[in-house]
């Protein structure tokens, strides 16, 4: 985790400024939006940063692997919305 600040900040709050909020995500600290409505929902901003680079080989044979569909899910929705 980051040395930066964490800052909780109510929902009401983060509307009425968040490009304040957004700038100080970029800044590298943490902002965690809290509202009665649903859980709270963190901020933060820059790329993301990986241990290791991907392993495409494995992927690839993973992807070889799966079941191939013998309909196309987007032709029966366009039927759908024809009837």
């Amino acid at each position: 985790m980051s040395d930066m600040a964490t800052f909780r900040v109510k929902n009401r709050d983060f509307q009425r400024s968040p490009a304040d909020w957004m700038h100080r995500a970029r800044q590298g600290d943490t902002i965690v939006i809290v509202s009665p409505e649903g859980p709270p929902l963190t901020l933060m901003a820059g790329k993301p940063r990986r241990d290791a680079q991907p392993d495409w080989d494995s992927h690839f044979e993973w992807l070889k692997k799966q079941p191939v569909s013998e309909t196309n899910p987007v032709d029966e929705l366009r039927k759908a919305e024809k009837r």
